[in-house]
């Protein structure tokens, strides 16, 4: 198919998709019309209305499913039609390390399919790197707005125009799971539905299986990690989550190197606990810093819902480190959605962000203290709270941002942040934190000295 005859196909579908939103009886002259194209170029591509139609919804489905904005669906309402690849059953029988060859072939039993291939997205987020299926497909793609290894929603519109400059002849089907795309299959002479059906199945099959093998994390990396780097990405969330009433978005550069730095999230019946830490030192040391700060943490929150309490057990476990002089910066905060407030306790110098409404950057207001693991075995600490309003973005970032040395010699700082996010004042969290570490990493011709650690919250309810 030629890029023109592609970028027709999606305007259509589009149409299409708002068009039944409003009119479900709409005629094909009508979808034609409000997708700017003939009558004729439409039944070219899609044959009659009930294919479109068809292909439309699920289309929608899949968007629907990817969309970090979506409430989640209650148990009994998960199935959208016959699942082309029985989850539990490939698990069972299947050995994760063959995961990848078993979708590929699964999806050239589609009807009319004569090529697959599968993709992962690389560790850095900025290539496709093909794990399994036909070497008539490149190795590597490159790939926009991506998050470390995971692709927002809405990057998936620029994926789509990009493999229909690169690969006309493909159809593009993501891997998509709780708002985020893990990978890619794309396939020629594809039934569209089908095959979006099945990577639906696959993205939950990899997910699953990534836990009892290494092929997909070999797949993902471009270059060997270091031992501290490989411990942090082991102890990493998933970089993008819709949580109640809020998406949260993060990563930490530079994913291959360093390892002291670290996020967590984690959604409770007590709201969502979020923790931003910085370590002392670098490589190893941080490492085994971050990895039993990181511990306490996760240990104390699973017993309590009291900020304060988790911030005094990583206080304590770093103190009991042997190791002079050990510390660690962190904020530790809690979101919780029917209020609309973000309450924290920020433990060293850099206290969170605001990004308003109108893209303005301001320091939040609160106390601040030395950081845990210093001064006495005892200590108390006062939680600041603030109300999140819609459009508002909540920033965490770690000193490693800041610090960032630049081409004049001077640092990052908070006006190297401002000057990031000027330019994407309205956009998704995803957006923000991808600016943030294009920025970073173009301010100098130097490797990064430290971790850089960037979280965005952003609000989604709407008063």
């Amino acid at each position: 198919m030629r890029t023109d005859a592609a970028n027709n196909a999606e305007r259509v579908l589009q149409s299409t998709i708002t068009l039944l939103r409003t009119e479900p009886e709409a005629s094909l002259e009508e979808i034609a019309a409000a997708a700017g194209v003939s009558r004729a170029t439409v039944y070219r591509r899609f044959g009659s209305r009930a294919e479109l139609v068809d292909t439309a919804r699920r289309r929608a489905a899949e968007s629907a499913d990817a969309n970090q904005t979506d409430a989640l669906r209650p148990p009994g309402e998960l199935a959208g039609g016959p699942t082309p690849l029985d989850v539990t059953e490939v698990l069972n029988k299947v050995p994760p390390h063959l995961l990848g060859d078993q979708i590929v072939s699964e999806a050239q039993r589609l009807a009319g399919v004569t090529s697959v291939a599968l993709y992962l997205i690389d560790l850095e987020g900025t290539h496709l790197l093909r794990l399994a299926g036909s070497e008539e497909f490149p190795e590597t793609l490159g790939l926009p707005l991506a998050v470390g290894p995971e692709l927002p929603r809405e990057g998936l519109l620029a994926l789509r125009r990009r493999i229909a400059d690169e690969l006309p002849g493909s159809v593009l089907a993501p891997l998509s799971l709780r708002g985020r795309t893990l990978g890619i299959l794309l396939a020629v002479d594809a039934p569209e539905h089908a095959l979006v059906a099945l990577a639906r199945q696959a993205a939950a099959s990899l997910a699953l299986a990534d836990d009892y093998t290494d092929v997909f994390d070999i797949a993902r990396r471009r270059k060997e990690t270091s031992p501290a780097a490989e411990v942090q990405q082991n102890l990493l969330p998933p970089r993008i989550a819709r949580i109640t009433g809020a998406l949260v978005v993060g990563n930490v550069l530079p994913g291959y190197e360093i390892g002291g730095d670290w996020f967590d999230y984690v959604e409770n019946r007590d709201g969502a606990w979020l923790g931003v830490a910085d370590s002392m030192g670098s490589g190893t040391t941080a490492a085994a810093l971050g990895a039993v700060a990181l511990g306490a943490f996760r240990a104390k929150r699973k017993v309590t819902g009291d900020l304060e309490a988790a911030v005094l057990a990583i206080h304590e476990t770093i103190r009991e480190v042997a190791i002079e002089g050990a510390f660690v910066n962190a904020t530790i905060a809690r979101w919780h959605a029917p209020s609309s407030a973000f309450t924290w306790i920020t433990c060293g110098e850099q206290r969170p962000l605001l990004i308003t409404e109108r893209g303005e950057l301001r320091a939040m207001e609160s106390e601040t203290y030395e950081s845990l693991g210093l001064g006495p075995a005892k200590r108390s600490f006062a939680v600041s709270r603030r109300r999140l309003a819609p459009g508002e973005r909540l920033l965490l970032v770690s000193d490693g941002v800041l610090d960032r040395r630049t081409r004049d010699g001077g640092t990052f700082g908070t006006d190297g942040v401002r000057a990031a996010i000027r330019g994407v004042a309205d956009a998704a969290p995803a957006e923000t934190v991808r600016a943030l570490e294009d920025a970073i990493t173009a301010a100098s011709a130097d490797r990064l000295e430290d971790d850089a650690t960037i979280v965005v919250l952003a609000p989604t309810s709407r008063r």
